[in-house]
């Protein structure tokens, strides 16, 4: 298999998982409330969402450090995100966790409320904090072309103690509220 036709499947993949990742977030904010009833399943539930987010964050840079050398000529222009893959991953990490923030504003108020302080705290809950490196580090692997089945894990790691770290601190919050 040549390298054009293994970037289309790659993503054609992509495009599935994205509609899939769609319509299981849909169900996953639905039933959010249900969800953190049971810590242990919210642990498992919210670890599960973000294995699906990183997952498709690394397909989607795969597929674009695999669309530039395969479809597009040698430019410098067209090869600034693979020549400089940890600029580019501190830039999309700071985009996705704005996106996330804006969401959860969007879900709890139904409107986008620009707090300043209420936005600086979002950000540096730990969860968030610990959230954004995987990002950061799935991003810029998978751009240098260094993702091993190690760093897959490590990532994946990462994910499951910022679940673990979300789900403790919303825990501590209620007990503090009631």
């Amino acid at each position: 298999m040549n390298n054009r036709s293994k970037t289309i499947i790659l993503g054609c993949v992509f495009v599935f998982l994205l509609a899939s990742a769609y319509f299981e977030n849909t169900l996953f904010l639905g039933y959010i409330k249900d969800i953190f009833a049971n810590p242990p399943f919210a642990v498992f539930m919210i670890f599960i969402n973000n294995i699906i987010a990183v997952s498709l964050i690394i397909i989607g840079m795969s597929f674009y450090a695999e669309f530039v050398p395969a479809f597009l000529p040698k430019r410098k222009v067209d090869y600034i995100v693979l020549d400089h893959p940890r600029i580019f991953a501190v830039i999309f990490t700071i985009i996705i966790l704005v996106i996330s923030i804006m969401r959860v504003y969007l879900h709890l108020y139904g409107r986008i409320v620009v707090n300043l302080v209420e936005i600086i705290m979002l950000i540096s809950l730990p969860h968030g904090i610990v959230e954004a490196y995987g990002i950061y580090k799935a991003i810029n692997v998978t751009l240098a072309r260094n993702l091993t089945n190690k760093v897959l894990a490590e990532i994946y790691l990462i994910f499951l103690l910022a679940a673990i770290l979300e789900v403790g601190f919303l825990q501590v919050l209620k007990f503090y509220a009631a």
